[in-house]
């Protein structure tokens, strides 16, 4: 049964048999599709129910009777260190060494890119590693700084100043030169 078939059909007709014809083709082999197709082939036949369209049980209810047990889900990847993917990438990337600076800086701060591009060494405590942000950006709020962040200084107020020493970085910073 395809669903071409169900677009003629009157949905007061549609019975437990239909639902499990139309998912049984793609139950085991796609998965994830058939679990979804099956919530929304639940909702419309709700709708229906509730609109005065149907009555009785919804069809969707008893397929799960008639259908293999599919597999267990995969269980997700593990995480990849971030310095094996992005700053190990970064060293590769044919631009200035003060954006590869800028990005290193704003993965591992994990911070908004306004916020790196605004950051002054003034709101930076070396000695407690930790960088504030002040509410003028946002709301204040507190960023741990690994040894690494900590190493990227040019002797500037702005961390990351652009083509003049009183100015940010532009977030349009060309990635290629």
């Amino acid at each position: 049964m395809s669903f071409l078939y169900w677009g003629e059909m009157r949905v007061d007709q549609i019975e437990t048999s239909d639902v499990l014809r139309a998912l049984s083709p793609i139950w085991l082999s796609k998965p994830e599709t058939a679990r979804r197709v099956r919530q929304r082939i639940s909702t419309v036949l709700d709708w229906a129910k509730a609109a005065g369209f149907r009555v009785g049980d919804n069809p969707v209810e008893g397929v799960a009777k008639g259908l293999p047990r599919q597999n267990e889900r995969k269980a997700h990847f593990d995480a990849i260190p971030y310095g094996e993917v992005f700053i190990r990438s970064l060293q590769t990337v044919a631009t200035s060494e003060f954006a590869r600076l800028a990005f290193e800086f704003l993965i591992l701060t994990a911070t908004r890119t306004n916020e790196v591009l605004k950051a002054k060494w003034s709101e930076v405590d070396l000695g407690q590693a930790v960088w504030t942000i002040p509410a003028t950006r946002r709301r204040e709020h507190r960023v741990p700084l690994t040894s690494r962040a900590r190493s990227i200084n040019d002797g500037s107020d702005l961390i990351f100043a652009g083509r003049s020493a009183n100015m940010p970085m532009s977030n349009m910073v060309s990635y290629i030169q």
